[in-house]
């Protein structure tokens, strides 16, 4: 498997989805703090603020993924 597995793919994929990894890995951490640290309200505030996360998260990463896949399939080909 390893070794076929260059014909697949190449370096540039693989620094991509490490790039990507590593975006996403920062944004999923920094919208977790930012909500997490900003609760007001008691249990039901953490409540909103997870369900916030979520889908901030979610959205970001949405975009950031749709974001880094245009830039680097603009630049290979």
């Amino acid at each position: 498997f390893v070794a076929n597995l260059t014909l697949l793919t190449s370096l540039s994929d693989f620094l991509t989805s490490e790039f990507k990894a590593l975006v996403f890995g920062l944004q999923a951490g920094l919208i977790g703090c930012y909500l997490g640290l900003n609760v007001k309200g008691g249990p039901k505030g953490v409540g909103d603020a997870v369900n916030q996360s979520v889908v901030f998260g979610f959205l970001l990463l949405f975009l950031s993924n749709s974001v880094i896949t245009a830039v680097v399939l603009q630049y290979r080909y």
